[in-house]
């Protein structure tokens, strides 16, 4: 039987499912929410194409950034709400400004996450951060048509996914593959569950979720709920105790193959890789603000032409940086994130209650506390201890 990538590596990109010419190949949630590939063997012909097609199984081509850039959106309005620099606006903007194919992640109803095909209409639910897992089974079906068709075709999603796309599509002269920094990705239901327990606490009816609200400052990450009206229900930071934002954030929730993570490197594989610019200014002086400001690496001739199209486009400006500036300054772009003694408790918590993230985050979260004054107690000179034990008896 055809051997898929275990828990540790599988990204649940679903391409293996996608190639299976017998459509035995399902995805689903596991018993703590991760989505992960199952096999009906009894279909099975064992032609092994979902082997064949799985980027955790074969490493995809890697390239070093060939030039990066500090970059943002020409359009204000655009650039203020956006998450960084507003670029991947601007992108699916000059897409469709030149009736191509883009594809994006989109937030529905339920606040399950999935990729979409681009529309003018979807704009304002495809802008800013999703950090949440996102479900990319049903833009497959979509992508040999777009691209067979001729006209300019740009992917963009976590690195695992353009991975995942590349895999089964290949190279073309008309598909640009482009890439977003990532630190890890929250399983959905974490997040489902986090808002319908606010809800109940609450006593809200939340419609509209924003990681990072436009009007608290997208720099200041604040997890807002929205009614329907667009009114806000809740809004809240980690520094101030939200507790899905802080476990993300910390690396305490992520998929267990985002610790062991074969993209969060230097290279890149693909076109162009966008995101926050961390380390703005530290290895050359630069004569403009860093709020709002996004990095573009480019990571291919093709992606080069790209850029270019977009600058000469006029909907970004772009300004030429030390190419390794913005990855000395954002550790995603060295390594994979850390597995955190929060992180192990919180694996141990979110096994034992089935899943349960509102209740294993509780947990971690005292047994950090616990940590913590313990330490501060050990870091005391010993008068003080004696002294404190002494008023305490």
């Amino acid at each position: 039987m055809p051997q898929l990538a275990t828990k540790k590596d599988c990204t649940g990109c679903s391409a293996c499912k996608q190639v299976c010419p017998k459509h035995c190949i399902s995805m689903g949630e596991d018993a703590v929410g991760v989505v992960l590939p199952s096999i009906d063997t009894s279909l099975c012909i064992e032609c092994k194409a979902c082997e064949r097609a799985c980027p955790a199984l074969n490493a995809p081509e890697f390239k070093s950034p060939r030039s990066s850039f500090a970059a943002w959106a020409t359009d204000k309005e655009i650039r203020r709400i956006s998450a960084s620099g507003g670029i991947a606006s601007a992108i699916y903007k000059y897409v469709a400004d030149n009736d191509g194919f883009s594809i994006g992640a989109v937030t529905d109803d339920e606040f399950r996450v999935k990729i979409k095909s681009f529309t003018l209409q979807d704009q304002d639910a495809i802008r800013n951060s999703k950090y949440t897992f996102s479900d990319a089974q049903e833009i497959y079906h979509m992508l040999r048509p777009a691209v067979k068709a001729g006209d300019l075709v740009v992917l963009i999603g976590l690195p695992c996914q353009t991975a995942g796309y590349r895999k089964y599509l290949g190279d073309h002269d008309n598909v640009i593959y482009i890439d977003l920094i990532c630190h890890g990705v929250t399983p959905n239901s974490y997040l489902r569950q986090h808002i319908k327990s606010l809800e109940t606490q609450l006593n809200i009816d939340a419609h509209r979720l924003s990681f990072r609200a436009p009007e608290k400052g997208t720099a200041n990450y604040y997890f807002t709920l929205y009614g329907k009206d667009r009114d806000i229900l809740y809004s809240k930071r980690s520094a101030d105790g939200e507790k899905y934002n802080l476990a993300f954030h910390r690396s305490y929730s992520y998929r267990e193959n985002c610790y062991h993570c074969h993209y969060a490197r230097r290279e890149r594989c693909s076109d162009i890789t966008i995101g926050d610019y961390h380390g703005l200014g530290e290895m050359a002086p630069c004569d403009f603000s860093d709020e709002n400001v996004s990095v573009i690496l480019v990571n291919t001739s093709k992606g080069e032409a790209f850029v270019k199209r977009l600058a000469d486009s006029g909907l970004i400006e772009i300004h030429c940086r030390p190419t390794d500036e913005p990855i000395k300054g954002d550790l995603q772009l060295q390594r994979p994130s850390p597995k955190t003694c929060e992180r192990i408790d919180f694996e141990k918590y979110i096994e034992k209650y089935g899943g349960d993230f509102e209740t294993a985050i509780d947990k971690v979260l005292l047994l950090k506390a616990r940590r913590e004054r313990i330490t501060f107690f050990r870091q005391l000179p010993r008068r003080i201890i004696r002294k404190i034990l002494k008023m305490l008896k």
